[in-house]
């Protein structure tokens, strides 16, 4: 009975685990033997696309790395600005500024006040205007400037004539001649309003005379006058400017002590050729300049006054002159320009009894002054040098040819100009 119910249970649970092994097994694969393809099909490529390969990334050059962009850091100073005025006051001039490096503190000093910025290729007037600009207060420009100009025809009025026919009338007839002065500048900015000038002139010039029978040529080289001047302004506006032009001119020709004298027999020493006034004489002008991002233009009008007789019984005649120009930056280097200039000139009024007026009209008072009206071309150069003493140099170039001229008596014209300067600031 036992035996019978153990076989009975031990059956029970064999096939209870043959149901188990049932339920669990897997179901049948779809490659399976009799559902699985040829073994001469290839397998089928997949549809979906492969994902993107990752971006290599970027070290940069080893031997120009790149510097991280990092804000700048500003902090205020309490810095005094420069004096205006005529006398230095620095009292009551402080300020605070905010800045992020302190070495362009002095550079920033510098642009106080300085509505027209001097310090770029056009921010000075061409080479052959005197006295357009003010100086930031301490600072000093230096320059030299050679002016040349050239006279090869004889006019009477606004006409030509030829050298014959002077000839007919004189012994000696002028048949060209030419004027050069070299310059030394010398500018200093006392205050952001006054500018002080300092013109030292040497000179040269000679005349070609035609005679009836060669060819005849005088020359003289002396220190020309001094002019002393002072620059003082008037008004600021938006990026304008208008400047008063005061100055003296001090005789240093030295007339009685010159080596050339006067002959009786030639024109050794007229009044063209002489290189002083032999007074002193007042200078006054007004200047007027205004600049964009790229363009800076200017007016001036000058005057020379002259004050009585000199020591040889003559006196030169008064001028005025009117000068405009335009200039145009090209580059942070280089700029071009264009200018008119307008100059009169009166007559002498008295004699050199030394001269002989019937001789050549040159020794002929009369025969003195004119106007014209030249029209002139420049170049400038700007070479900035922000780690030297020297802030900056710069080379000048202009030239031009009259547009029209009008002269009192038989005289010698205007040919062309040209006109050549280097300057530095420190």
């Amino acid at each position: 009975m036992k035996t019978w119910f153990f076989s009975c249970l031990l059956s029970s649970l064999c096939f209870a685990g043959s149901l188990a092994l049932a339920q669990t097994a897997p179901a049948p694969s779809p490659l399976s033997a009799e559902n699985s393809p040829s073994t001469t099909e290839l397998p089928r490529p997949l549809t979906a696309a492969p994902p993107p390969e990752p971006e290599l990334p970027s070290w940069g050059d080893y031997l120009a790395p790149s510097v991280p962009s990092i804000a700048p850091r500003f902090t205020e100073y309490t810095v005094i600005g420069p004096p205006v005025g005529i006398i230095q006051q620095p009292q009551g001039q402080d300020y605070r500024i905010a800045i992020s490096d302190p070495g362009t503190l002095l550079d920033n000093d510098r642009q106080i006040g300085q509505v027209v910025n001097i310090f770029r290729p056009d921010g000075m007037a061409p080479i052959g205007v005197f006295g357009d600009h003010n100086l930031p207060a301490g600072t000093m420009h230096v320059s030299y400037r050679y002016l040349q100009n050239s006279y090869d025809q004889n006019y009477t009025g606004s006409q030509r004539i030829s050298v014959g026919s002077v000839a007919a009338h004189y012994p000696y007839a002028p048949a060209n001649g030419m004027s050069n002065s070299q310059v030394a500048l010398i500018e200093y900015g006392v205050t952001t309003d006054l500018t002080l000038l300092a013109y030292l002139p040497f000179q040269h010039n000679e005349i070609n005379y035609q005679t009836s029978s060669t060819e005849y040529k005088a020359t003289f080289t002396n220190p020309g006058d001094i002019r002393l001047m002072g620059l003082y302004v008037l008004n600021r506006g938006d990026r304008s400017q208008s400047h008063l032009n005061l100055g003296l001119s001090v005789p240093v020709g030295m007339l009685e002590s010159q080596t050339v004298m006067p002959s009786p027999t030639a024109p050794n020493l007229p009044y063209q050729l002489r290189t002083s006034s032999g007074t002193y004489d007042m200078i006054l002008g007004y200047t007027y300049r205004g600049q964009t991002d790229n363009w800076t233009w200017g007016a001036q009008g000058t005057g020379i006054v002259r004050t009585g007789k000199n020591t040889l019984g003559y006196e030169l005649g008064n001028e005025v002159d009117f000068t405009s120009w335009l200039s145009r930056r090209l580059t942070d280097r280089w700029s071009t320009s264009a200018r008119i200039d307008a100059h009169l000139m009166n007559q002498i009024s008295g004699a050199d009894t030394r001269l002989d007026p019937t001789l050549s009209p040159v020794n002929q008072t009369n025969s003195q002054g004119g106007r014209s009206i030249n029209a002139l071309l420049g170049m400038n150069f700007y070479l900035s040098r922000p780690e030297s003493r020297v802030f900056e140099q710069r080379l000048f170039l202009e030239a031009g040819v009259p547009m029209y001229q009008t002269v009192n008596g038989p005289q010698l014209g205007i040919s062309w100009i040209l006109n050549a300067g280097w300057g530095t600031s420190f």
